[in-house]
C-alpha cells in the first residue's frame, strides 16, 4: 500500500517526506525510543553542516561533532567490553559490583546512521556536499532499506536521485521484486539451511574425515556471504521499488585473486568508508612503506571491529590485516624483480590465487560462529 500511495497518491515533492515518515515508523517497531536519540544526532549535525557553509569555525566544529559521533559509537558498541574488562582486572585492586552486570541497549543501526553522518559532515568541510534540506538529509540517514544492515550509500549520490525521482519506471519495479526474490533465496532458502547442518557439524569435528571438515569450512564462508548479501539483495530490492538505485556491497568476492581485491569488493560501502575517512586521511597520503603497512593493517583491524567489538573480531582484524600486509608486500616484491612479475603474470597463477585466497579467507570465517579454543580443535582434527 505505502509503495502504490507513494507513486500514485503523492505529488513528487511530498515523496521525501512520506518516505522518513515511513522510516521512522519502521525504526518505531524496534523501539520508539531510538527515534528522539537518531533525531538528535542528524539535527545536530545538519545544523553544524550550515554553520560550516556559512564559514565559521570550521575545523573546531568538525572536531567537536566528530568526538561527538565517534564518541557514541564507541561507548554503545565497545564501552560495555571496556567496562567488563575493568570489572574483571581492577577486582583485586578495588571494590566492584556485584551480580549480574548491566547489560548496554545497543541502538539498532548506529553504526550505519554513525558512519553516514560522519561522511555528511566530512564532505560538508571538504565543500563537496551538495546542499539539502533537514527533510533529505535525515531520509538520507534514515532510509528504511538500509537502515539495518546497510550499504552505507553517499549523501550526493543519494541527494542527486531523490530530486530526480519523478514517477514510477517498470523496471526499476522489476528489478526490485527480483533483488528481494533473490535475497529471500539467499537468506532463509540457502543461508539458514546450510547454518542448521554444517555450525552444529563442526561442533564435532573429531567426528568427520578431514576433508569433509575442509568442505564444513567453506561452508561457513560460503553460509556468512548468502546470509549477508541476502540481507543486501533484499534491502537494495526495497529501495529500487521507492526509486533508488543504492551502491552494490557486493561483486563477487569468492572470485577474486588476492586479498586486497576480495576486501575491496566484500562489504565495499563499509569497506570503502573505512578507506576514505580512516586510512587515507592518516595513511594515505605521501606516506612512506612502513606507514602504509601500518594503515593497510590498522584499516583491517577496525574494519572488523567496527562489526562487533569482542576478542574474536578483533583476532579477524589481526588476521586479515597480516594477509593485507603480505600481500601488498609481494607488490613491492613484483615491482622490484621482473622475474617474480612475469611468473606472476603467467595463465595458472590466477586459478591458483583465486584457490588461495578463498582458502585464505575461509579459514578466517571460523570466528564469526565459534570461539578461538573451538578454532583451534577444528584445526587439529584438518591437520
Amino acid at each position: 500500500m505505502s509503495i502504490l500511495a507513494y507513486w500514485f497518491l503523492l505529488p513528487s515533492k511530498w515523496r521525501p517526506p512520506f518516505l522518513l515518515a515511513i522510516s521512522l515508523l519502521f525504526i518505531a517497531l524496534f523501539n520508539v525510543q531510538y527515534i528522539p536519540y537518531f533525531l538528535i544526532h542528524i539535527g545536530l549535525v545538519y545544523i553544524a553542516g550550515l554553520y560550516i557553509e556559512k564559514g565559521g569555525r570550521k575545523k573546531p566544529l568538525l572536531i567537536l561533532i566528530l568526538i561527538w559521533l565517534i564518541g557514541n559509537l564507541c561507548f554503545f558498541k565497545y564501552g560495555e567490553l571496556l567496562f567488563r574488562a575493568i570489572v574483571e582486572f581492577g577486582s583485586p585492586f578495588f571494590p566492584t559490583p556485584k551480580g549480574k552486570l548491566p547489560t548496554l541497549l545497543l541502538p539498532l543501526g548506529i553504526s550505519y546512521i554513525i558512519f553516514r553522518c560522519i561522511h555528511y559532515i566530512v564532505e560538508v568541510y571538504r565543500k563537496k556536499a551538495p546542499r539539502g534540506s533537514f527533510i533529505h538529509f535525515a531520509l538520507y540517514v534514515l532510509f528504511f532499506p538500509t537502515f539495518l544492515a546497510g550499504p552505507v550509500e553517499r549523501f550526493q549520490r543519494f541527494h542527486t536521485q531523490t530530486l530526480g525521482i519523478k514517477g514510477p519506471d517498470l523496471s526499476n519495479v522489476n528489478q526490485g521484486l527480483f533483488r528481494i526474490l533473490l535475497g529471500v533465496a539467499k537468506k532463509f532458502v540457502l543461508a539458514d539451511h546450510l547454518a542448521r547442518w554444517i555450525i552444529p557439524a563442526l561442533q564435532s569435528p573429531e567426528s568427520y574425515p578431514r576433508l569433509i571438515v575442509l568442505l564444513f569450512i567453506y561452508g561457513t564462508a560460503i553460509q556468512v556471504y548468502l546470509d549477508f548479501s541476502g540481507y543486501t539483495d533484499m534491502a537494495l530490492g526495497v529501495a529500487r521499488l521507492f526509486g533508488y538505485q543504492i551502491m552494490e556491497n557486493f561483486n563477487r568476492p569468492f572470485f577474486q585473486r588476492n586479498i586486497g581485491l576480495f576486501w575491496r569488493n566484500w562489504h565495499i560501502s563499509v569497506y570503502s568508508w573505512i578507506r576514505d575517512y580512516f586510512f587515507f586521511p592518516f595513511f594515505g597520503y605521501r606516506a612512506s612503506t612502513l606507514k602504509i603497512y601500518l594503515g593497510i593493517f590498522l584499516t583491517m583491524v577496525v574494519f572488523m571491529l567496527w562489526h562487533k567489538g569482542s576478542l574474536n573480531f578483533l583476532i579477524l582484524g589481526i588476521y586479515n590485516g597480516l594477509g593485507l600486509v603480505l600481500w601488498q608486500f609481494f607488490q613491492e616484491i613484483k615491482r622490484r624483480f621482473p622475474a617474480v612479475r612475469r611468473w606472476a603474470s603467467k595463465p595458472f597463477f590466477n586459478p591458483v590465487s583465486i584457490f588461495l585466497t578463498f582458502n585464505f579467507v575461509s579459514f578466517g570465517f571460523l570466528v564469526f560462529f565459534f570461539d578461538l579454543s573451538h578454532v583451534y580443535k577444528i584445526f587439529i582434527q584438518l591437520f
